[in-house]
């Protein structure tokens, strides 16, 4: 076990110095982590243009913002409509829940052939 760590910790070792020196190994093991995109910017052209004066820190600060209010004054409206509504809301959001965790069971158990997976699930 520990031969294995100070295997690792070479590893590691001779990689920085590559990095280091400018280095570029192709042949370089995949750690297996695979590169993050980066996400492209989905704000709303409206929001785009009201923040545009902003650097892209304090445009995010108020992104955030109206849509925490936006999703505030949501929930105070779902509220204010009634307990019938409510109930509605959770009876479909456990449905949609079901449906999502039969179909991903679905996915995984489709290999093995099982008839009637679905509907027995259900």
């Amino acid at each position: 076990f520990t031969n294995l760590i100070q295997l690792i910790i070479r590893g590691s070792d001779s990689e920085l110095k590559a990095d280091k020196e400018g280095v570029s190994d192709e042949s370089k093991v995949d750690s297996g982590v695979p590169e993050v995109p980066v996400p492209p910017d989905d704000t709303p052209e409206v929001l785009n243009k009201a923040l545009s004066g902003l650097s892209s820190r304090w445009k995010n600060w108020w992104v955030r913002g109206i849509l925490t209010l936006a999703m505030i004054s949501f929930f105070f409206f779902i509220i204010y409509l009634g307990p019938m509504v409510l109930m509605m809301i959770v009876l479909c959001v456990q449905i949609k829940c079901f449906h999502e965790i039969i179909t991903i069971g679905y996915n995984v158990y489709h290999s093995y052939d099982l008839p009637w997976f679905r509907t027995l699930s259900w």
